[in-house]
């Protein structure tokens, strides 16, 4: 997958908040340490490919997938996302390094929206693939979020995320990273039970780096069968 250039970052580092940059991982993109850039880029690159696959899956589909990146962030999957969709909507309450990239990059495609604006302009089943990267363990509201996810699923639909696990080789990396504090409300086992009770049922899983005690994240991806039945 193409990655968002250094310089570019550094842009979009400027133009937020400390707090923004860490959310947005900014500081593990652009890490003196490679193998710190190397896992930064790392869990990106596995949902990527996962996201290739849903894609390749819907090859026989009547219409080009549109796609909901909720937490966007910098915008990292919009390039890889802008390969198959004809309409993606970056959802974010900070949108101005992914205003950035849609302008330096020219992503016509690419519609940025708050998650106000995104629950009253984004139709009632009218999603594809919703993405959602390493956003859902900074939600107390978490249950509100996945309802909000299965009224914009089609039938056919897909969920798409990536979670920290929290364990001991997640936390050591942060603090490897330079990042301080607690601001994760949840994590990956207790994240994928909330989903699965909200009514998805998983279609993959995988582990990164590494199953066992190396897996520092869960990418994971859902259909949703209560979008199947007639309303």
């Amino acid at each position: 997958m193409e990655r968002i250039p250094r310089a570019m970052l550094r842009r979009m580092s400027g133009a937020l908040t400390t707090e923004e940059r860490n959310e947005m991982a900014i500081p593990s993109y652009l890490h003196p340490n490679p193998l710190m850039r190397w896992m930064a880029w790392r869990r990106v690159e596995v949902l990527a490919r996962h996201m290739e696959q849903v894609f390749a899956q819907r090859s026989a589909s009547d219409h080009a997938p549109i796609v909901m990146d909720f937490g966007c962030g910098t915008g990292v999957l919009f390039r890889e996302t802008n390969r198959h969709a004809s309409r993606i909507y970056g959802v974010d309450l900070i949108l101005d390094a992914a205003q950035l990239l849609v302008d330096e990059w020219r992503l016509d495609g690419v519609t940025l929206l708050t998650p106000v604006e995104a629950e009253r302009k984004i139709p009632q089943k009218g999603i594809d693939l919703i993405l959602a990267a390493e956003v859902l363990e900074h939600l107390s509201s978490l249950d509100e979020t996945l309802r909000f996810f299965a009224s914009r699923l089609r039938p056919d639909g897909r969920l798409l995320i990536s979670v920290p696990t929290e364990n001991l080789v997640y936390r050591l990396g942060r603090k490897l990273a330079g990042f301080r504090g607690e601001y994760h409300v949840s994590h990956a086992s207790a994240i994928h039970q909330a989903v699965l009770r909200a009514g998805f049922r998983t279609e993959c899983l995988e582990k990164v780096p590494a199953a066992g005690p190396l897996a520092m994240y869960w990418v994971v991806g859902y259909s949703y069968p209560d979008a199947m039945r007639p309303q």
